[in-house]
């Protein structure tokens, strides 16, 4: 998977295609019909609006696989690269101690444990081969964010990624303030995604730039607008009044602010 001074390679973008299609997947169960998890996801989820969340979740995602397949250069979509093999890790972690919760021997858990088992090694290298062509170069069209930028993405990424990863490893600290019942799986499910929002503000900051991440951008503005969407179509199942929910809702805020300025990359050079 090497790529030629800076190219992304045509085995890491017809990766990124099968991702899409993955989502795709996704999408259509979880999101759009989140209450038949029982015949058409990897496993059956309740409350119905929990399942609807993570179907917010994997919409918000959808552009950060969509838009690298009309990028060109590898610095363009290196941001994402790290985190998704870090969110597919975690994701299939929690499938392997809650195994006998799936719907095995069905098409949905097929694609579920295809979709986790596979990326990581493949996204990580990915990132290893694709990185060695441009680590003795220059950095390509470093713009620096202004101070304000590298504090909230720091300070937000790590809070999201060490709270995420506490939660993945005692999801009972969770259960019982949770807005809505949850369970340990759909507890570290639900981590899984913000140890993913995590890493990505922190590889975004460490890009420093905002066109080298400007992809990243619609999926951060998206997930505020997903995620309260899902929850109103469900709202009877909400407690509304959880200090969690609302924290989780300023924290979407915050992550849609960042998005907003990301936007102000220069999208002609990212997908050039």
């Amino acid at each position: 998977m090497s790529s030629l001074e800076g190219r992304i390679s045509w085995r890491l973008r017809t990766w990124l295609a099968v991702e899409v299609v993955f989502g795709v997947a996704s999408v259509l169960s979880v999101a759009l019909a989140p209450g038949n998890t029982k015949t058409n996801f990897a496993w059956p989820i309740n409350p119905v609006v929990m399942a609807a969340v993570l179907g917010g979740f994997y919409v918000s995602t959808a552009p950060l696989f969509l838009l690298p397949a009309f990028a060109k250069r590898w610095e363009m979509v290196r941001v994402m690269i790290l985190p998704a093999a870090l969110f597919c890790a975690m994701q299939l972690a929690a499938t392997f101690v809650h195994w006998n919760k799936f719907s095995h021997g069905t098409f949905p858990f097929v694609v579920w444990f295809a979709s986790y088992l596979l990326p990581p090694p493949i996204f990580v290298g990915a990132y290893y081969f694709n990185q060695r062509s441009v680590d003795s170069k220059p950095a390509y069209g470093v713009e620096g964010f202004p101070r304000w930028l590298k504090r909230i993405l720091e300070c937000l990424g790590a809070g999201l990624l060490l709270g995420a990863a506490l939660v993945f490893v005692f999801p009972r600290i969770l259960i019982p303030i949770f807005p809505w019942k949850l369970s340990p799986l759909t507890a570290r499910t639900f981590s899984a995604w913000h140890l993913a929002f995590g890493a990505l503000l922190l590889s975004t900051r460490r890009e420093n730039d905002r066109t080298r991440s400007v992809l990243v951008s619609p999926t951060l503005m998206i997930v505020l607008p997903a995620v309260v969407v899902q929850m109103l179509r469900y709202s009877d199942q909400v407690r509304w009044a959880s200090p969690v929910l609302w924290i989780g809702l300023l924290v979407y805020t915050i992550l849609g602010f960042c998005g907003l300025y990301l936007a102000t990359g220069r999208w002609r050079e990212a997908l050039s």
